[in-house]
């Protein structure tokens, strides 16, 4: 596990939360309120049946809008990086352009990493490891999906353990207090009470994009030997 990017992805967090608040919220408040309102206010032949029909919707969400939370938030961060204050608007402007993109990488590695757990667990962790840094190759540098499915299998070389780790770390914090509010939320039984804490939880679930920006932005920024003639395939194309 990488303590030094485990404080550097809560210092982000901290520092630009009003930022990431906005992106997060511009997918997810609409979103949870579809949601919730699914859940309070639907007719449904039952609870089971309310839960489901959420759960559809919500799983849609996520894979049709969240490309464009994570564009946003990579193009935010890359604007950091470089020293440059982030905009919101900005940063919205840049993900709608690489929505598309993005929507389809994402796709594909999920089937690809889905794949890979219908097989055996292992591989399926494997190739998500593996695969961390596609979404940043895709968004940032204009890799067509093919070469940043290989560029990122290069990049996260000598990195796994820690991103595997710093991974699991944060899913366990984040799922541990997502809980925890899911469970406040529901001893209040009210609309308003469970979607700001869906909010709330969808806005540190950002820690992963976080996280994972840092771990390629570290190897992007590292000295790559030079193999032969040939160019690296860490650098940029």
């Amino acid at each position: 596990m990488r303590r030094d990017i485990l404080e550097e992805t809560f210092r982000l967090l901290v520092r630009h939360f009003d930022l990431f608040t906005m992106i997060a919220l511009t997918v997810w408040l609409p979103g949870h309120l579809v949601i919730n309102y699914l859940d309070f206010f639907a007719t449904s032949k039952g609870a089971a049946d309310a839960a489901a029909r959420s759960f559809r919707v919500a799983i849609l969400l996520e894979g049709v809008f969240g490309p464009l939370v994570v564009a946003a938030t990579l193009a935010a961060l890359l604007t950091i990086k470089q020293g440059q204050p982030p905009r919101y608007l900005a940063a919205m402007r840049w993900a709608i352009i690489l929505w598309p993109r993005l929507f389809l990488a994402r796709l594909v590695v999920s089937v690809a990493v889905l794949a890979g757990l219908v097989a055996l667990v292992v591989p399926g962790a494997i190739l998500l490891v593996r695969l961390a840094f596609v979404d940043a190759l895709v968004a940032l540098d204009g890799v067509p999906l093919g070469q940043a499915l290989r560029i990122s299998n290069t990049l996260t070389a000598g990195r796994r353990r820690g991103i595997f780790w710093t991974g699991g770390f944060l899913f366990a914090a984040v799922f541990s207090m997502a809980a925890a509010l899911s469970a406040l939320a529901g001893l209040a039984e009210h609309f308003v009470v469970q979607v700001l804490a869906d909010c709330l939880i969808a806005v540190t679930q950002t820690v992963f994009t976080i996280a994972m920006f840092l771990f390629y932005w570290e190897a992007r920024q590292a000295p790559v030997p030079p193999p032969a003639p040939a160019t690296s395939p860490g650098q940029k194309t």
